[in-house]
């Protein structure tokens, strides 16, 4: 494998609004991106999406939604892109012909144009986010050659941006599952805040998401990336008991400070932090989808205190619990 140039490129803070100006007005120079789909099974190829920037993805909705067990995706020929994530359960899908099984953890891209429908029932209760978005200007090939890596095609100048050509495939399994998570969280509850900037933040975050999809292919994990995934293990197994830090030092046989470390360079944020969202993660999903009481919620996730519970939603969340609750059944 021919060896290529990478670089960092996140736009995960509305800072970056100033960088994107440039591609969106940039009309001489184009990125051109490519979505390789591969096929582990050795059947027919994968097709390629290639796509040029600028313009950028136009991300029209996201949301959650949720097939109970017995029950399948209703068939149709999109005319948008479609990204499936399974959080919980599995899906069933068949798109020209082709049969995915999609899992918890794993994603699937439909394309335009292309009939898909839910070719078996599902097995269990399943919960997922999808995402619509167009590409304003791509074609469909079966294999464009791209090597599944970052390729910076031309550099950037004064005048013109940096262009690179990127590769996703239709169809895999997400690392770092609990940051991929984390955005796609972020996505959807841009829906319910009404705030000026919000379909802009939206955006940012699902080119984020986006690059999080071709980033995972560049590399190996890494020994941080594995002390972080066993913390996420941990606490998604022990939220809802008093856990602690040292506790999970114990546990891991790793020095407190190592596995922050470990969590800052991943993930961005510490062991506190990750236990904090990963509980009001489960909180919000309580709220919108049950009548149990803010009290009992709060012990659910860990928190005996139900005053501090309140206090930290509101912190994190900008809103209180029930005004949240409100929100959420009325979107």
């Amino acid at each position: 494998m021919a060896h290529v140039e990478t670089t960092p490129f996140s736009y995960s803070d509305l800072n970056d609004i100033f960088s994107l100006a440039s591609l969106l007005h940039n009309g001489k120079r184009k990125k051109r991106f490519c979505l390789h789909i591969s096929d582990k099974r050795g059947e027919r190829p994968m097709d390629t999406v290639t796509f040029s920037m600028p313009p950028l993805p136009v991300f029209i909705k996201g949301a959650e939604s949720v097939f109970l067990e017995g029950k399948k995706h209703f068939r149709r020929t999109f005319s948008v892109f479609d990204l499936l994530y399974v959080k919980r359960g599995c899906l069933y899908m068949t798109e020209n012909g082709r049969e995915f099984a999609v899992g918890s953890g794993h994603y699937l891209l439909l394309i335009p144009g292309r009939e898909h429908y839910g070719h078996r029932p599902c097995e269990e209760r399943t919960e997922l986010v999808w995402l619509h978005f167009l590409l304003p200007d791509f074609a469909v090939v079966s294999d464009c050659g791209v090597s599944r890596q970052i390729v910076i095609e031309k550099e950037a100048t004064y005048t013109e941006p940096i262009q690179y050509r990127l590769s996703i495939r239709q169809y895999g399994e997400v690392k770092q599952r609990e940051r991929v998570e984390q955005l796609l969280s972020q996505i959807v509850e841009q829906n319910i805040r009404r705030d000026i900037d919000q379909p802009l933040r939206q955006l940012l975050l699902f080119i984020e998401f986006l690059w999080h999809l071709q980033k995972q292919e560049l590399s190996v994990p890494s020994a941080s990336e594995q002390i972080s995934a066993a913390v996420v293990a941990y606490i998604e197994k022990h939220f809802s008991e008093p856990i602690t830090l040292d506790m999970l030092a114990q546990e891991l046989r790793f020095h407190p400070d190592y596995i922050t470390r470990c969590m800052q360079k991943t993930m961005g944020m510490g062991f506190s932090r990750y236990l904090a969202h990963y509980r009001l993660s489960k909180a919000k999903q309580w709220l919108a989808e049950t009548n149990e009481t803010i009290e009992a919620i709060a012990k659910r996730v860990g928190i005996d205190d139900g005053a501090y519970f309140s206090r930290l939603f509101k912190k994190v969340e900008g809103i209180t619990p029930t005004e949240y609750r409100r929100m959420a059944r009325r979107n």
